[in-house]
């Protein structure tokens, strides 16, 4: 523990390092000189990087003496008096030649100005007469909004539509739309649009966006109207800028205990083999986390790895493992990001309890062809963008496979080097703009995993397979300025087949499968500036096959075996609001009612009142025809969560949220597994139910180079599930009578550092507990004789560091720091023979911990030149993964060896992994 102590205290004290270096006095002194020198000696004294059109500043001359003063001090005094104007974001400072960069705190703060000097009433032709509305130059020319006919003086209406970038017709998220004097303003959500509301008569509006070039419209408003805007790239050739979009919203917004994730924050972070894994990162964010390496399933704020709703673009995902865990199944260069909900789910989420992992693929560009793609020892990816038709359509293919069999084949060992393990995936995204109103988008997914393992694994030299298929279109419509309409049905499949062959009367032939087909309608009101409603319905169909065996061979001895098909039928409704009370109050508030019932045909067992439920005490078998409901579980999910704004830096939030989840795994594992089998609940299988409260407090320090944020939380839950000592659920008709349901509680705090700049990353904390009683009326249904007991994936203690360092333009290196408690476990604590048999006895479940897990990742990233006239550029990654070559314990497993009960750990990386990979994009 000392050890990992110190290790702790020198990450941290690195780290801190910086950051109080960033506090810098500058000292210069410079009389009638090019304003280029005075930024080179300003980057010399400070960690700060300047971005400019170098012909901007060419001829500027200007005359400095500072004595020991910060950066903002000097920037204002330098620049006073030319046209140069400057925007200090974190450790970047963006010029622009007369043009004033505003950025969502600017108008925030105008906002609050009282509204005045714009022109309003009835507008007639001579007050326009100076502006040309037939010009060619959009800056100059008048835009009229509405139906002359219908403006009413003094009202408002609203002015809406979509912001483009010229030439891709990409649409452009976070761009501001804002009137001269600041006391309008709207930005644009995912899909471009925006919506803004203005009293009638003319207006002068800007549309302003990091990387592109300030737009202006003149408007003359009659009525509610439209207005698309194609913006231009205001192209600077210098160093790769990551630009923030949504800078402050962890303070602005009201949801809370949400980690976003940018696909470009995968590139430099240290990752085992070589693979980017937008997944794998989300393990280092705060409350976030696994059992260790090979683990398939992620425990968010202590819930169990089957509550989490992992979705690709809007579509469940049931299985996101490769490899038995080592890669998830989504190949990063063909997503945009990943949005992780672990308190504040939005309303048109639900059916989990912990978590919502919404990640969205990629959109093609309609305009010119890329491709991104990398070799590793052991993966080939691909991502091709395609325009189908120009400004109008673009696919989006990319694929990833595995060659890790000649690792197998050149490994000395006969127990590995027969083995047989392959991987594949492939995802698609086609978009077509059919006009002004229309958009349509279809997308594709397929995962595949082969394995033929050896006889002293866990299958016994079977040949193992599973896969995820999935499907969507959705279309969307505007029906009218603000209100904007989806509409979507998508399936969803996933399955296994494990096979035996090797012994002719013990082959067989063994499978599950589970599918889902949903119908969706969402729409969102824009509403002015205060109100933004959501709204919308949808059903699911389930059908699973909870499992079959057959034999495989003439000889084989198996006797056929099918478990009775289960379908379900699910559906929603739900309703929120973003209301901005005020200036400082903001509140969202979401109802979704949610209703559920397994369908016949099928089989349900009554059992004897007063006797626990197992096969003696079954007595009758009633059956449901087809479409028939079973049994009707259904309620209200209120979601609720509010933000008040301490100082524009500074921000408190609470929340309130309920969910309910009524598909279940049976499994006696923590994590997930390719084999868990999925149910429904039924008469006797309860919905799980959740109720969280959280309080978060959030701050951006030095500039908004530094977010901090503490959350704390508080889970009720009822009917989770676990089971009996032994179950077995392969094949069970009655899997009632080994499921144990009661009630649990989490609680926990989430403590997170967030920095940007030339070193940047970010540190977190997580105190985390779980636990569950099982007290039943009977001994069989009581666990540690009723008392509350932590679950096997209750682990209180995680901390995580990810930071990266961009040394030069081409050159950066990236560590990556992991430590957790140990999960619970049962321990056999003695022995006893009767009979003249040898006994185990165990502890109480869960009495026991593993040991620690402490994990250190190094990598160097290197880019070769950025010149603008290369079709093609490369880079290199180079990572040593566990670069301590820690034994991790996965699980600890029994024996007996003669009189004695010996133990095991099962370390599946016990060294430390280079790896070095090439990637490329054109």
């Amino acid at each position: 523990m000392n050890n990992i102590a110190y290790v702790l205290i020198l990450s941290s004290l690195l780290y801190s390092g910086r950051l109080l270096g960033q506090d810098y006095a500058l000292t210069i002194s410079f009389s009638e000189s090019p304003l280029l020198e005075v930024l080179q000696e300003i980057e010399n004294q400070a960690d700060v990087h300047f971005y400019y059109l170098e012909e901007d500043i060419d001829s500027v001359f200007v005359s400095a003496q500072y004595q020991e003063a910060n950066l903002p001090e000097v920037l204002d005094g330098l620049l006073e008096g030319t046209p140069i104007y400057h925007y200090l974001k974190g450790g970047e400072v963006y010029l622009s030649k007369n043009v004033m960069v505003i950025d969502d705190l600017a108008i925030a703060s105008s906002n609050q100005r009282q509204r005045q000097g714009v022109q309003t009433g009835m507008v007639f032709t001579r007050e326009y007469l100076d502006l040309d509305e037939q010009l060619d130059d959009l800056e100059s020319k008048v835009f009229e909004i509405g139906v002359r006919k219908d403006q009413k003086a003094g009202a408002n209406s609203t002015v809406a539509g979509y912001i483009h970038e010229a030439g891709t017709g990409e649409p452009i998220v976070g761009a501001i739309i804002y009137t001269e004097d600041f006391s309008v303003s709207a930005t644009t959500d995912p899909s471009g649009f925006y919506a803004i509301s203005l009293e009638s008569g003319a207006h002068m509006i800007y549309i302003q966006y990091n990387g592109f070039k300030t737009m202006q419209r003149n408007l003359v408003v009659y009525s509610d109207g439209h207005l698309n805007i194609e913006m231009d790239e205001h192209v600077i050739t210098l160093d790769e800028v990551l630009v923030e979009s949504d800078r402050d919203e962890n303070v602005n917004n009201a949801i809370m205990g949400v980690s976003k994730i940018n696909i470009a924050e995968t590139r430099n972070v240290p990752v085992v083999l070589g693979e980017r894994d937008v997944l794998k990162l989300a393990t280092t964010m705060a409350g976030v986390q696994t059992l260790g390496e090979g683990s398939s399933g992620y425990n968010v704020r202590g819930g169990k790895s089957d509550q989490n709703l992992i979705m690709l673009n809007e579509v469940p995902v049931y299985n996101a493992s490769h490899f038995m865990g080592f890669f998830t199944s989504f190949n990063s260069d063909a997503l945009e990001g990943l949005d992780i909900y672990k308190s504040n789910i939005p309303v048109k989420y639900g059916g989990r309890l912990s978590s919502v992992f919404d990640i969205s693929i990629m959109k093609a560009s309609q305009t010119e062809f890329h491709g991104v793609g990398g070799i590793s020892p052991v993966t080939s990816r691909l991502t091709l963008e395609i325009p189908v038709l120009k400004n109008t359509s673009g696919l989006m293919i990319s694929g990833r496979t595995t060659y890790s069999n000649w690792i197998l084949k050149n490994i000395k060992n006969a127990n590995f080097n027969q083995n047989r393990i392959s991987f594949q995936d492939m995802v698609l995204r086609y978009d077509h703009h059919m006009g002004p109103k229309d958009d349509l988008e279809i997308t594709g997914y397929l995962s595949t995993d082969n394995y033929r393992l050896k006889s002293d694994s866990l299958f016994s030299y079977s040949d193992f397979s599973f896969s995820n298929s999935n499907g969507s279109i959705n279309w969307t419509h505007k029906f009218h300025e603000g209100l904007i309409g989806s509409f979507g049905v998508w399936h969803s499949d996933y399955g296994y087949e494990l096979t035996f062959k090797e012994s002719a009367p013990n082959s067989f032939r063994q499978d599950f499968g589970i599918r889902e087909l949903n119908l969706t309608a969402g729409f969102d009101n824009y509403m002015g500036d205060h109100h933004h409603l959501s709204f919308g319905l949808g059903n699911k169909f389930y059908t699973i096959n909870p499992g079959t065996v057959s034999p495989l061979q003439e000889a084989s001895t198996i006797n056929s075996t099918i478990v009775q098909q289960e379908k379900a039928i699910e559906g929603n409704l739900y309703f929120s609001d973003s209301y901005t009370v005020n200036n400082k109050l903001l509140v969202d508030f979401g109802l979704r009612y949610s209703l559920f019932s397994a369908l016949g045909p099928r089989l349900s067992y009554s059992y004897v009142d007063g006797l626990p439920l197992n096969t003696d005490s079954r007595t009758d078998t009633l059956a449901f025809s087809n479409g028939e409901w079973v049994k009707l579980y259904h309620g209200l999910e209120p979601r609720l969560s509010a933000r008040y704004l301490i100082t524009s830096k500074t921000s408190i939030k609470a929340s309130y949220n309920r969910n309910r989840q009524y598909l279940h795994t049976m499994s006696n594992s923590a994590s997930l597994s390719p084999t868990d089998i999925w149910r429904v609940s039924s008469d006797h299988i309860l919905p799980q139910i959740s109720d969280q409260v959280s309080l978060g407090c959030y701050q951006n320090l030095f500039g908004d180079k530094l977010e901090v944020s503490l959350e704390v939380y508080h889970k009720w839950l009822q009917n989770l599930m676990d089971f009996k000592v032994g179950s077995d659920f392969l094949l069970n008709e009655n899997v009632e009578t080994v499921v144990l349901q009661g009630p649990g509680k989490s609680f926990g705090l989430e403590l997170s550092v967030k920095k940007s700049g030339k070193l940047n990353g970010w540190v977190n904390y997580t105190y985390a507990r779980t636990f569950l009683k099982l007290d039943g009326r009977f001994s069989e249904e009581r666990v540690n004789d009723g008392r509350s007991f932590p679950t096997n994936y209750d682990k209180p203690h995680v901390i995580n560091a990810v930071v990266n360092w961009k040394i030069t333009k081409r050159l950066s290196a990236s560590y990556n720091f992991n430590y957790s408690s140990g999960r619970p476990v049962t321990f056999p604590v003695g022995s006893y023979t009767f009979k003249d048999v040898q006994m185990i006895s165990y502890s109480d479940r869960n009495d026991y911990r593993i040991p620690d897990y402490m994990r250190m990742d190094i990598g160097i990233n290197l880019e070769e030149g950025h010149s603008k006239l290369k079709r093609v550029h490369t880079s290199w990654s180079f990572s040593i993964y566990n670069v301590l070559g820690r034994d991790n314990a996965y699980s600890i497993f029994f024996d007996v060896e003669g009189q004695e009960v010996r133990g095991h750990k099962l370390v599946v990386f016990g060294s430390a992994i280079p790896t070095v990979t090439y990637n490329f994009k054109f």
